[in-house]
């Protein structure tokens, strides 16, 4: 069912991007999957875009987001039939004819890259488990479906960031499950590997082409948020296509093509917002076109088209913000424009967390971005402060063809580059690295075959068997450690009906049996309490209270300034909340946050004012007994 409706929504995106990108602009493409990338990118965001207005006029349910499917399918197929190339390209894969000629290089990568997208296609078949899609970016949406539109959730701070993303997930959610939310994010992720080959197979060899896209998903940390519900690669999607959208509107002189790059830069930064350092990169590039044609009426214009078209993308979400806040860029800029009154957060945490995601990495220094590719390469560790993710072999391996590129790829270059001083400074999360290893992975392959080329006279079919076996030896410890993680997911259990939904996520989730338990016994109108339950709050069928990042903040305030149950009872009773759901391990336990008197006080009260329903796994429940 959900590959069905994703194949509709596949179709619904190329479709209505189509409209554009050919009857509109009338943009010259190279070829049809060229056509297809952009205009499937495309399609994508005007889909976010009419399902924003759904959510802000209160119109978001099954009904409606089927009948906005069914008119993006039914562009779609008129679109694909008044298409005269139609898709070649599509039809060589179907076929197999792209698979050959054997090559010692194009054909282990073809044969690697296949295998890595049908795991990563199980895995978004599964249903989804990982943390942070759990939290905010199904968790949001899922609540904006429950309530039919926008509404204030204060308790999650993620949610006053913009939903770009998130509005497809909930057009998936309302289709489907969360799986087809996972396959409409895989899709994306489908489409950034598609344009990293088909770029590198109009600046180079074919053969070398299909290198790009496996070297870019076979980086461990990027296949396991591929398929996730994440958005990350699929801000790294649209940050490439801006700059692909920028050089063809270079060499092809269509203004069309600024549009574009206008649309998918304020994507970027609408879907993620570290990706904000696109904005000034694409109005340098504007600038530098401008100077060397000089017409600095038309470059004017352009930026003027960039800055429009990020506002369109950004302003429904700040001006949500600002309705509910009061500050527009909330959760930040809380010293300049507060906000604290209407959401459960405030500067001292806000400036606790963003310390916590400075100290990520190795260090700041010039000496540590120096080491980076020693550091990232062997010292990384995923659940860990050291860049919390692992990149594998690869890059390291192939570091050496970035000296035998030419001129013609400073452009590329001086991107990579800003994307990568820009991720060293701020938070160096690898999954963060997403954009910026999109262009390197585009530029390892380029100097790889320029390489190639430029020793041709000295390299003969042995060096390049040779070479084909480092490249697949490197391939092969990266996919490693993706099927060793595969293999503890273990998907296919659950596509096989051999398990259910339930028996998978217990399997993933060790607190999933007390939300399952608490789904079934609190009412509709009782609201838990989240207590270092890691605010999975896609899990929760019923009303939850939680605190975003710092779990026990509310709790503790409540015990610090009450202390006797004669005070607590009316402060949770002015919350609504009714039950309390706990991680013993962090409230009771060595790594409890809260001191020997506050323990004291909530066992105290959790004896003589609360019942308990479960505990499981070191995770408990109690129902508070108020009155």
């Amino acid at each position: 069912m959900d590959i069905g409706l994703f194949f509709l929504i596949a179709v619904g995106f190329g479709g209505v991007g189509r409209v554009f990108t050919r009857n509109i602009w009338n943009l010259n493409f190279s070829d049809s999957a060229e056509s297809f990338i952009f205009s499937a990118a495309l399609g994508s965001i005007i889909t976010s875009l009419l399902v924003t207005c759904l959510a802000f006029s209160g119109q978001v349910s099954t009904l409606t987001c089927g009948v906005l499917l069914a008119i993006l399918f039914i562009v779609g197929i008129a679109s694909l039939k008044h298409s005269r190339q139609g898709y070649p390209e599509l039809k060589a894969l179907l076929n197999g004819s792209a698979f050959l000629p054997l090559s010692p290089i194009k054909t282990p990568a073809q044969i690697i890259l296949v295998g890595l997208l049908l795991l990563a296609l199980s895995l978004a078949l599964a249903p989804a488990f990982v943390t942070d899609a759990l939290v905010y970016h199904l968790a949001v949406p899922k609540a904006f479906l429950e309530a039919g539109g926008i509404i204030n959730l204060p308790n999650n701070i993620y949610s006053f960031f913009p939903q770009q993303m998130e509005m497809l997930y909930l057009f998936a959610l309302a289709l489907g499950s969360d799986s087809l939310a996972q396959l409409t994010g895989l899709g994306i992720v489908f489409l950034l590997l598609i344009s990293l080959w088909h770029y590198c197979k109009h600046k180079g060899s074919e053969n070398y082409a299909w290198l790009a896209p496996l070297i870019f998903i076979s980086t461990p940390t990027f296949f396991s948020i591929a398929s996730s519900a994440y958005v990350d690669l699929q801000a790294a999607a649209y940050v490439f296509l801006a700059f692909y959208a920028w050089e063809n509107g270079c060499t092809r002189k269509q203004n069309g093509w600024f549009v574009l790059m206008a649309l998918f830069a304020g994507a970027a930064v609408a879907t993620k917002l570290t990706s904000v350092i696109i904005l000034p990169l694409a109005l340098l590039g504007l600038a530098i076109h401008g100077r060397s044609h000089k017409n600095t009426g038309q470059v004017a214009g352009q930026c003027l088209i960039l800055l429009l078209g990020c506002l369109m993308l950004l302003l429904p979400w700040l001006a949500r913000n600002y309705y509910f806040t009061g500050n527009p860029f909330a959760p930040f800029f809380m010293n300049i424009f507060g906000g604290e009154n209407g959401m459960n957060w405030d500067l001292a945490r806000s400036q606790l967390q963003f310390q916590y995601y400075s100290s990520f990495g190795m260090g700041h220094g010039i000496r540590e971005f120096l080491l980076l590719p020693i550091n990232l390469t062997f010292f990384s560790q995923p659940h860990s402060l050291r860049f919390d993710g692992q990149i594998g072999v690869l890059y390291f391996i192939l570091v050496p063809a970035l000296f035998a590129l030419n001129r013609k790829s400073l452009p590329m270059v001086a991107v990579f580059s800003v994307l990568l001083v820009f991720w060293f400074i701020q938070t160096q999360y690898i999954r963060l690295l997403a954009p910026a290893f999109a262009f390197l992975s585009v530029l390892l392959v380029i100097g790889l075959k320029q390489s190639v080329q430029k020793h041709s006279a000295s390299v003969g079919i042995s060096e390049k068997y040779f070479l084909s076996i480092i490249l697949v030896l490197g391939l092969l410890f990266n996919v490693s450690a993706i099927t060793k993680r595969w293999s503890r997911v273990e998907p296919v259990s659950y596509l096989l009906h051999k398990e259910n939904r339930d028996q998978f996520l217990t399997r993933q989730i060790s607190a999933y049996p007390v939300f399952s338990v608490a789904n079934h016994l609190i009412g509709k109108k009782e609201k838990v309490l989240l207590l270092y339950m890691r605010n999975l709050g896609y899990l929760m069928d019923r009303p939850f209270y939680s605190d975003t990042f710092f779990e026990a903040h509310t709790l503790k305030k409540i015990i610090d300034e009450e202390v006797y149950a004669e005070g607590i009872i009316p402060r949770l009773k002015s919350l609504g909340i009714t039950h309390i759901m706990f991680n013993r391990q962090f409230v009771f336990g060595e790594n409890s946050v809260f001191s020997s008197g506050e323990k004291g006080i909530l066992k105290n009260f959790l004896i003589h004012h609360a019942q308990r329903i479960m505990v499981k796994n070191e995770f408990f429940l109690y129902r508070f007994v108020l009155n």
